[in-house]
């Protein structure tokens, strides 16, 4: 597939892809079929991408990534990636970990907020609309 459906089904733009394969996370191979010099991506690509945004969001560099991509392609090289991947695990853990805590205390939060009074206008526009009233 050529570059703009290989967007279009990752759903990132064009120059991301082109950013990756720089990089040397994805590749691609000049469409001999054609008389120009398009590049095609195999559907490994989307895969790739999907790992590659995966690993983004789970705090991973570009570097790392590389790194990642470079030993699973290679499958060799196990004790060498060993290491590394341990690594990636605990931070990823950490992460996890940290972001379920920010989480119970971002619902917390909302919850103490739907039950405190709302720096005490409750109260004043309770207190407020009785004295009007009584004024009248």
């Amino acid at each position: 597939m050529r570059i703009g459906e290989l967007a279009k089904r990752a759903k990132i733009s064009r120059d991301t892809i082109r950013f990756y394969e720089r990089h040397g996370l994805i590749q691609s191979n000049v469409d001999r079929a054609a008389d120009n010099k398009y590049r095609i991506y195999s559907e490994d690509a989307l895969l790739t991408l999907d790992v590659i945004r995966d690993a983004q969001a789970a705090g991973l560099s570009i570097a790392d990534i590389t790194m990642f991509l470079g030993q699973f392609m290679a499958q060799d090289g196990a004790d060498s990636c060993t290491g590394f991947l341990d690594t990636k695990i605990d931070e990823v853990t950490a992460r996890i970990k940290a972001s379920q805590r920010f989480l119970k205390t971002l619902k917390d939060t909302r919850e103490a907020l739907e039950r405190a009074p709302q720096d005490g206008l409750d109260e004043i526009r309770d207190g407020a609309g009785n004295e009007n009233r009584t004024r009248n």
